[in-house]
């Protein structure tokens, strides 16, 4: 049985017999394989919130992700080093519609119209009409194949026969071809050696080097998979499957979980498989990854691993999980193939007795995941952190339990997406819970940056670490990065976390002032340029005129409320940089004792945002905007202006403050036409004429005096010279 571009799609399926002999579970695998592919379930209005471990950290040291059975069917064997690959379309594709393009590839445009042709008659006279003045290959293998398409495998074979009679320079095209078909012609008239051996030829001449891109020498490998199981022979189409799926091929991934359900639904096969090592490391990764399907798991499957979606075959397998892990026993589980992946589903079901027993016999990475956390569970700490670091050690980085792209990484550092898909990643996250509830930090930042999703990394880098411990880490280990520019305004750019780490650290530094250093890190041109701004807008607070000194904090004021979430906001609450403040969700303050030290929570409160309110720059912006009217003539345009913009920030996030500074404004201001929408229309505040109004009051106090207090003024200094000189001439007198 095969999912490829031939079976499924190019090469015609026989009308007669072939289908009815194939086991339950061949006969639908395309259309199942084709309807539960797995569907990423996005939320319709939100982001995709990452898993946060640190949430409930008891549940993320004792509960084991389940793995991916595309992962270990893919992995059941070696990678092969020879030059066979897969080649298959996918199901959703129109199999008329691959065949045909796959027929004129290299074929001149002529060629390709006359096999189209061909195609296209209904009667053989007309057919070999349409295909005259072809090559003989082509003549020939259309001839063969539409033979194929009506049933008639006799007249099939004797085309292909006659192509692969050709010179090997005159079947360039066509020759492994016909190959493939053959074997298939054969296999459809009962020659089952005879097309066993056809498709080891087909294997021989690809790796050969013969042009193959359809795939078919890794398609063989199906086909005698299935011959293999219709005889009874589990280990060899097991072991025929194990190869398909090891090249690379998505079918051969699928069959080999049919393969797994089938022999858990009969307990003959299932004895008859516990016999073979390959075939028990086949069931002890369906155990693994797929066991919520079983009967009698304590596991809810979710249905999304890549293999055939949520619970593809609706019947599953039959046998109770108590039955399977008897038979289990009966065989041995001292030299089980595959051990750690039974450990891993005897731990996630619960039987941890069993699980300890497999786990013992084990120096896979999995394995010694399961002995970190049985020793979790035993209070054991010390076994725990040595199995930990096996862990993080003998799994592979790059060892990903998916074929999708949903977990990235850019180079090292925090992932994005379910860190579970990642092992090695997952198992570091989760020694950084345990270096976190022994209050060491650094080593909670550095295990949590490798192996956490970014919520959890930011989360130590914000509320956890002190500034500076976090500028060390970062100079210590995240080196400026470079943000790609967008295309054009509607081209998205995810920023890496790296760039994030940095920004997050700029924007801490930022809000306790240091400013200096806080631009080093917004590595994003765009946020750096705004930085740079808003640094220069600062440092022209100390101006000599109270209007000037209004106007640049108005200035600094509109820059804090528009630009606040990329150079003040917070990663995580109140802010949530993270969702762009799009979400206002928990503050990210452990509330559970487990798992968590004194000095954590101790942190977290004296790292907290201040004020600790949703858009909290919005607040600063209306405070500095508050200092800049104090600083105007209240009965100025500028004035209203400026406390209408201020309350205008907080109007809708907090009414309270809001009347105040309205309130101010009709205290203190003067009568303006557009005070009937204070707070939501602001006309631009008005600092030239405020600067005229001071210096108008100041000609008033001026005149004033020269009208009504300079002669009293004037009598009084010249009443304190008189008394000055004559105090000196008395001090001149001769004694």
């Amino acid at each position: 049985m095969t999912l490829n571009s031939l079976t499924c799609a190019m090469i015609e399926q026989p009308t007669t017999r072939v289908h009815a002999r194939w086991p339950t579970f061949v006969r639908s695998a395309c259309v199942v394989f084709a309807v539960a592919l797995p569907i990423s379930i996005g939320l319709a209005c939100g982001p995709d919130f990452p898993q946060n471990l640190l949430d409930d950290r008891r549940a993320s040291l004792m509960e084991l992700p389940e793995g991916t059975f595309d992962y270990e069917a893919s992995h059941l064997l070696p990678k092969p080093t020879d030059r066979l690959h897969a080649g298959e379309s996918s199901p959703w594709d129109d199999a008329e519609e691959v065949r045909s393009k796959a027929e004129a590839v290299g074929l001149s445009s002529r060629e390709a119209a006359k096999v189209k042709a061909m195609r296209a008659a209904d009667e053989t006279d007309a057919v070999r009409a349409a295909g005259a003045g072809l090559a003989p290959e082509l003549l020939d293998y259309t001839l063969g194949a539409i033979a194929f398409k009506a049933g008639r495998m006799t007249a099939a074979a004797g085309h292909f026969r006659d192509v692969l009679a050709l010179l090997a320079p005159e079947r360039p095209r066509r020759g492994l071809w016909a190959q493939y078909m053959l074997a298939r012609a054969l296999l459809s008239s009962d020659d089952t050696s005879g097309a066993l051996a056809a498709f080891a030829v087909v294997r021989e001449r690809a790796d050969s080097g013969v042009p193959d891109p359809l795939g078919l020498a890794v398609a063989s490998f199906g086909e005698q998979a299935r011959v293999q199981w219709h005889h009874g022979n589990i280990a060899g189409a097991v072991a025929s499957y194990a190869l398909q799926a090891a090249h690379g091929s998505a079918s051969g991934r699928a069959s080999l979980l049919f393969v797994a359900r089938s022999i858990l639904s009969n307990e003959m096969l299932l004895d008859k498989a516990l016999d073979d090592p390959l075939s028990q490391h086949l069931i002890a990764a369906y155990f693994f990854t797929r066991s919520g399907e079983m009967s009698g798991s304590s596991n809810s499957y979710n249905g999304d691993d890549g293999a055939g979606g949520d619970n593809a075959d609706a019947s599953g397998p039959t046998i109770h999980l108590d039955t399977f892990l008897a038979h289990v026993e009966r065989h041995g589980i001292v030299h089980f193939e595959g051990a750690d992946l039974l450990a891993a589903g005897a731990y996630r079901n619960g039987r941890y007795e069993l699980a300890t027993r497999l786990a013992a016999h084990s120096n896979a990475p999995l394995a010694a995941w399961v002995r970190a956390k049985l020793a979790l569970r035993a209070g054991d700490q010390k076994a725990a952190d040595l199995a930990y670091a096996q862990a993080a050690r003998w799994f592979a980085p790059d060892t990903t339990w998916s074929t999708d792209t949903d977990t990235n990484t850019e180079g090292d550092g925090v992932i994005y997406g379910d860190p579970a898909l990642k092992p090695q990643h997952r198992v570091r996250a989760e020694q950084g819970i345990l270096a976190l509830s022994r209050a060491d930090y650094l080593e909670a930042m550095r295990q949590l940056w490798y192996g956490a999703s970014w919520s959890d990394a930011a989360y130590i880098a914000e509320r956890v670490l002190s500034v500076d411990e976090l500028k060390g880490f970062v100079d210590a280990n995240v080196a400026k990065t470079t943000v790609r520019k967008p295309a054009n305004e509607d081209d998205y750019v995810a920023l890496q976390p790296p760039t994030l780490l940095r920004a997050l650290l700029g924007r801490r530094l930022l809000r306790m002032g240091r400013s200096k250093e806080a631009l080093g890190y917004f590595d994003d041109p765009a946020v750096h340029a705004k930085a740079l701004s808003y640094i220069e807008k600062r440092s022209k607070l100390d101006t000599w005129t109270q209007n000037a000194h209004a106007k640049t904090l108005f200035e600094l004021a509109i820059a804090t409320r528009q630009d606040g979430m990329e150079l003040l906001g917070s990663e995580l609450a109140p802010d949530f940089a993270i969702y762009d403040g799009s979400y206002a969700l928990d503050d990210a303050v452990v509330a559970a004792p487990e798992y968590t030290s004194t000095g954590e929570v101790a942190r977290v409160k004296a790292n907290a945002i201040k004020p600790g309110l949703r858009y909290h720059y919005r607040y600063i912006a209306a405070g500095l905007g508050e200092q800049a009217a104090a600083l105007l003539p209240p009965r100025s345009q500028a004035f209203a202006a400026v406390l209408c913009k201020a309350t205008s920030w907080v109007i809708d996030s907090d009414p309270k403050l809001a009347a105040r500074l309205y309130n101010r404004y009709l205290r203190e201001g003067a009568h303006v036409k557009w005070g009937g929408a204070f707070g939501r229309e602001c006309p631009a505040p008005d600092f030239k004429a405020a600067q005229k109004m001071v210096w108008h009051q100041r000609w008033l106090r001026v005149r004033h005096w020269i009208h009504h207090a300079w002669p009293f003024e004037a009598g009084g200094l010249a009443l304190l010279i008189g008394l000055l000189l004559w105090r000196r001439q008395r001090t001149m007198l001769p004694a």
